[in-house]
């Protein structure tokens, strides 16, 4: 059949094509609470990779809504209350994520789990600080693993190690900060293009640096050695952190000299953001509600608040437009960030990003060949939050690349542990992985076939977003 023969590709170990295995990791039983985009996001990932899942949300429109488009199970109730937790069975669940646009829902759904119905893992999404420093304080008291998620932290997170990296669209900071894997458009006049990853491999032969993954069309490919760049691809590097001037060189990406950053709207995303940068480079809020502004121009130190739409482009220009190097539409409207980030690209900012949950304006194809530099989606921030977490305890890091297709993975080996019995090659791991790297002690490897992982090292697996389930059984004991 067709997915026999695709079943057939191999395992790639730094270019080493190996046989793979067909383990699978157990399956959890798992409670999501909040049917909103980022549950309803995170139930469809779940339940395609089999897992047993049951979203409970309180409109019964919008549960009319998820029957259409999940294969879950759905239970119409309010799922910060005792009895509607017990139908969704709770009591045989081992993970509850909370995930409503509710903090103080979540905050009780979750103190319920733990505590009264002591469900191993649960992760809660809160915004508010004084909620987290609430649910922290309290979840030391019981068993389990007890987390909150903040897709707004996660953001502005984001955000900030995309400044630090000139021309990325996406990047994931790996093995405590040391390595990056970095997304990368290659243009016509980059070094990159016409390359294969052999190429690069003899280029960086005495770094950590290689090929993760790379997309091309309408299709995601895992690479292996033969595999040529080209130009319009967009391409993943997986490279530490003290190499990255080397991938930038041959991209054909060089460190801005304009160091203004102008921030379209003073919500908690900007506000925070622009507290993170103002003390290291000139920022520039502007918010089109006056009361949002004057209170923003309060809570701000060194940045200069400015009152205005961003879509304005009198205003746009009479802030020297031209001048700024990062353009960043963080308002509540996404449509509107769209807009004033291509206006801001035209009128000669450096780079443009813009906020975008909406997953059908969050594509490649919308913002690629519009001239946005990068989508900033917290749902998708938060749901890789929360995967990690219910991925398990050996999961350090975990994220999707861009529209979902490709997963990052860093896990720590343990003693006696899956990823410890044999050589890589040996192991059996799902077809199409990349091990890309393996950190022991303070040294990154870029492994090889035959070579073993041992107990307390750090290793970091890229795969396509179906092989990425087979994993599990490998990266727990």
């Amino acid at each position: 059949s067709p997915l026999e023969e695709t079943d057939r590709l191999p395992t790639l170990f730094g270019g080493c094509l190996v046989p793979w295995g067909t383990a699978r990791g157990a399956l959890v039983n798992i409670i999501v609470i909040g049917g909103g985009r980022v549950g309803a996001t995170l139930a469809s990932g779940l339940a395609s990779d089999g897992h047993d899942v049951t979203v409970v949300e309180k409109s019964p429109a919008k549960v009319l809504d998820l029957a259409e488009t999940l294969d879950v199970r759905l239970l119409e109730g309010n799922g910060a209350t005792a009895p509607v937790l017990r139908r969704a069975g709770v009591e045989a669940a081992e993970v509850v994520v909370a995930t409503s646009d509710s903090d103080e829902v979540n905050f009780i759904a979750g103190r319920l789990a733990a505590s009264l119905f002591a469900v191993p893992r649960v992760v809660v999404r809160l915004r508010d600080a004084e909620h987290v420093e609430g649910f922290t304080a309290l979840s030391r008291d019981h068993p389990g693993e007890h987390v909150c998620v903040n897709p707004d932290a996660a953001a502005v997170d984001h955000i900030v190690s995309l400044l630090e990296v000139p021309g990325a669209v996406e990047v994931g900071s790996f093995m405590d900060g040391e390595l990056l894997v970095a997304g990368f458009r290659i243009g016509e006049r980059s070094d990159f293009a016409g390359l294969t990853l052999s190429h690069v491999q003899l280029m960086f032969a005495d770094t950590t640096t290689l090929v993760a993954a790379i997309h091309r069309g309408e299709s995601w490919i895992i690479p292996h050695g033969a595999e040529e760049m080209r130009a319009g691809d967009l391409v993943y590097f997986a490279v530490a952190r003290e190499h990255l001037g080397g991938v930038l060189s041959l991209v054909g990406e060089f460190q801005e000299s304009r160091r203004q950053v102008l921030v379209a709207g003073a919500s908690r995303i900007g506000l925070e953001l622009a507290r993170r940068l103002e003390t290291r480079q000139p920022v520039t809020v502007i918010e089109a509600d006056r009361e949002r502004a004057l209170r923003a121009s309060e809570l701000l130190g060194e940045s200069l608040v400015v009152h205005g739409p961003a879509t304005d482009q009198a205003l746009l220009e009479e802030e020297d437009i031209d001048r700024v190097a990062t353009f960043i539409a963080v308002t509540g409207d996404h449509e509107s960030n769209l807009v004033a980030g291509l206006l801001a690209k035209r009128l000669g900012a450096g780079r443009s990003f813009a906020l975008v949950d909406n997953p059908a304006l969050a594509t490649y194809d919308t913002f690629g060949g519009m001239g946005i530099d990068a989508i900033i989606s917290p749902r998708l921030l938060a749901v890789g939050l929360i995967r990690k977490h219910i991925r398990g305890s050996k999961v350090r890091s975990l994220a999707t690349l861009l529209e979902e297709k490709v997963e990052v993975v860093e896990a720590e080996a343990s003693r006696g542990g899956p990823l410890t019995k044999a050589p890589l090659a040996e192991l059996g791991l799902p077809r199409g992985v990349l091990v890309a790297a393996v950190r022991r002690g303070g040294t990154l490897l870029v492994p090889r076939g035959g070579d073993r992982v041992e107990a307390g090292d750090f290793v970091l697996l890229i795969a396509s977003a179906d092989t990425a389930p087979r994993l599990d059984a490998f990266l727990n004991d």
